[in-house]
């Protein structure tokens, strides 16, 4: 491959929380357990090299009810930049259920697919293309959510699920579509309970919304990014601060609205 697309692979998953309405934070691996427990999804994609301690922070958050989802190319080395031996990824192969035995990597251009189980857990009902990386794993307690449709591992998981402690671990074993990463998503923070901020908003619809809170409001912006005028349905509690309807946001344009707490 030209390149090993990690850049792409973190931008698609942040993406696929921004596409749904909710607040992300950028979180490095000397972030707190503490402060990881604040937190309801954690989402680690391409995590080649595990800093010394970021194991049991992970084991931690998933234990005490947390999500974590991790992703091929995971847990390879140490931060010496040494294997792990015994298995990959290295110190969470319990949490995710599962081991990684081999990785095919695809020519640029050269795409696989990713095929739901019928009544899988999450409620997946499409299939999506992948690419770039495909990470055969050998399940150990993990269920899979979604199979490999073609090349020699066709059947092989391609998504899956495993209960540790009171949360589960989500494994993505290869760089999927966006569109997979929206959905993906949308279905763990369901399952998580965590609210869009804007749910009158038709999710999907090429905004980004994010909230600020201060002790006596919560202010909510609106960002269009698209070249078309999108259309609003703002709840009457909203005041709009600024922006020039409540109704539409034209392209490249900013509402600002404040809700009194």
């Amino acid at each position: 491959n030209d390149d090993k697309h990690y850049k792409e692979a973190r931008m698609k998953n942040y993406e696929g929380f921004c596409r749904n309405y909710v607040n992300v934070d950028i979180v490095d691996m000397e972030c707190s357990a503490e402060r990881l427990a604040r937190y309801q999804i954690v989402a680690a994609p391409m995590q080649y090299l595990f800093r010394e301690g970021i194991q049991e922070k992970l084991r931690g958050f998933v234990e005490q009810g947390g999500t974590l989802v991790l992703s091929y190319w995971s847990g390879i080395v140490d931060d010496t930049d040494l294997c792990f031996l015994g298995g990959t990824p290295g110190g969470l192969m319990d949490v995710m259920g599962l081991r990684s035995e081999e990785m095919d990597a695809l020519f640029d251009g050269e795409t696989n697919e990713a095929v739901p189980v019928p009544g899988n857990a999450l409620g997946l009902d499409r299939t999506y293309s992948c690419g770039y990386y495909s990470d055969l794993v050998k399940l150990n307690g993990a269920e899979a959510l979604m199979t490999y449709g073609n090349h020699f591992y066709a059947g092989m998981p391609a998504v899956t699920a495993h209960a540790f402690g009171k949360g589960k671990a989500y494994y993505v074993c290869a760089e999927m579509d966006q569109v997979f990463y929206n959905d993906f998503y949308g279905k763990l923070l369901e399952e998580a309970g965590v609210p869009s901020i804007l749910p009158s908003v038709e999710k999907g619809s090429d905004l980004l919304i994010t909230s600020r809170e201060s002790e006596k409001a919560v202010y909510i912006f609106i960002q269009n990014f698209s070249t078309e005028e999108k259309k609003l349905e703002l709840p009457e509690d909203l005041e709009l601060l600024s922006g020039a309807d409540r109704e539409k946001i034209p392209a490249y344009s900013t509402v600002v609205l404040k809700k009194e707490k």
